[in-house]
């Protein structure tokens, strides 16, 4: 009986032993299988953040941006190549020994190994028509400025631009009565020698040597057709995650606060081997300094000149002088019915050398009312017999609207597309001059990732991790 009692036992024991080894032996499985996947985990993790780590330094240097360039300073951007950095941090993440040079090989319980890894979505700077890249500037305007600072700084801008609408320049089209006038004194055939706007307005082909010295103008070429705007560009999945507005009022606003942060016009000075007058690329995107500049200053002086056209008419004073000239002329010259057309013209012609004379102070940096009153004139009438020589700056900072507040509005009136991709242009342009960025392309630089890694546990077990990171928000 006594020996039989211990066979139970023994038995008892035996059975009860192969049950907790079982239990301990999947408690140890599950043990080692929920940390080898947290090793993947974290494996991937850190791989997505060393590499998000190897953003552009230049561009973040020079614009506050911050993007990976898949070119690594090759000649082609390649999602490969990405690919290819992101297993190799994995690697080392989940392989203690790699890279080591000790005789004693690590300890490692979960032997994991990558068996693959896909880039699902990847979102390039030139995405949604550019508003990646845009995106990203008005964040790193918020962040300089700080969030109110730069609400401010926008609102101000928002403020010229309503002024400048409310004024109603840009609706005097003085030209066509001009053209109305000549016509008239045309079918009179009037002949008046001494008249002094008989050449004021033949300088229009040569308009900006006109208001400018040549040795001022910047002759700089743009090579175009290798700049984003121009060629086919690499295609993402757009824009994802962020809370930043790319397309309310507000927020374009502060995007050309942006530019004019980190953008060089005539105003300024240059130092840059690109562009020097980028703004004005951005504006209207010509092959050269001087065509980029010119454009701006065809469009400023039509304006100025609506603007002072319809002062002109209302200053008593001005209209008295002029007509009692234009009176003695014509009835000297036996032609009295000329002298209500010559008044007028003669008036727009002041009015055109007083533009003149405008749009040469706001390039010296100075400051023109938009609207005038006769405190604010400068050309005297006598200073029609030579525009070029008397339209020169006062040395005076002044009052009114600057150069730079009519760039403002012209960029907000600008495409936003357009506006957009020669921004990109022109950073494109000035990356290119740095060391290890000659082929530098804003296609090629990602701002979010999403990746699926799949890693085998002990050569069996498939773990299948999915991440997403970008520069702009957490996931």
């Amino acid at each position: 009986m006594k020996y039989r009692l211990k066979g139970t036992i023994t038995v008892f024991l035996s059975l009860i032993l192969t049950i907790i080894l079982s239990v301990i032996m999947g408690i140890t499985e599950s043990a080692a299988y929920t940390a080898s996947r947290m090793k993947c985990e974290l494996a991937t993790d850190l791989s997505l953040e060393s590499v998000f780590a190897e953003y552009n330094r230049e561009l973040l240097s020079r614009y506050d941006l911050y993007f990976i360039d898949t070119s690594y300073g090759g000649s082609t951007p390649s999602l490969s190549e990405l690919k290819e950095h992101i297993k190799d941090y994995i690697s080392y993440n989940i392989d203690p020994s790699k890279g080591t040079f000790s005789l004693i090989k690590p300890a490692d319980f979960t032997s994991l190994t990558l068996l693959s890894l896909d880039i699902a979505e990847a979102s390039y700077a030139s995405d949604a028509a550019g508003r990646v890249f845009k995106r990203q500037a008005i964040q790193a305007f918020e962040d300089l400025h700080g969030i109110s600072a730069a609400k401010k700084l926008a609102e101000n801008a928002g403020g010229l631009v309503s002024e400048y609408n409310s004024s109603e320049i840009a609706d005097q089209h003085p030209e066509e009565y001009q053209k109305e006038l000549e016509e008239e004194l045309n079918d009179i055939d009037y002949k008046i020698p001494e008249n002094p706007a008989g050449n004021v307005f033949d300088d229009w082909d040569g308009i900006l040597s006109f208001v400018l010295d040549s040795g001022d103008i910047s002759h700089k070429t743009i090579d175009t057709s290798s700049l984003i705007s121009h060629r086919n560009i690499n295609k993402g999945t757009g824009l994802h995650g962020g809370t930043v507005d790319t397309e309310s009022t507000l927020s374009e606003l502060m995007f050309d606060e942006y530019l004019f942060d980190k953008c060089t016009s005539y105003t300024d000075q240059h130092t840059k081997e690109g562009a020097d007058y980028e703004l004005e690329y951005i504006l209207y995107g010509k092959n050269s300094d001087n065509a980029n500049l010119r454009k701006v200053v065809e469009v400023l002086l039509p304006l100025r000149y609506g603007a002072n056209a319809l002062y002109i008419f209302t200053d008593s004073e001005k209209k008295e002088l002029v007509e009692g000239i234009a009176t003695v002329v014509c009835t000297l010259l036996l032609v009295p019915d000329a002298a209500e057309a010559v008044t007028d013209l003669t008036l727009l012609a002041w009015a055109y050398g007083e533009s003149v004379s405008d749009v040469v102070r706001l390039l010296a940096g100075e400051r023109v009312p938009l609207k005038k009153t006769a405190a604010d004139w400068k050309m005297p009438l006598w200073g029609l017999t030579s525009i070029r020589t008397n339209a020169r700056p006062t040395g005076q900072k002044g009052s009114g609207f600057s150069y730079e507040d009519y760039l403002r509005v012209f960029l907000i009136m600008e495409n936003k597309t357009t506006k957009c991709m020669r921004a990109m242009d022109i950073i494109e342009m000035n990356l290119r001059n740095t060391a290890g960025n000659k082929h530098f392309r804003l296609d090629g630089c990602i701002e979010y990732v999403s990746l699926s890694a799949v890693m085998t546990f002990k050569g069996k077990n498939k773990l299948t991790i999915d991440r997403q990171m970008s520069y702009m928000s957490d996931f």
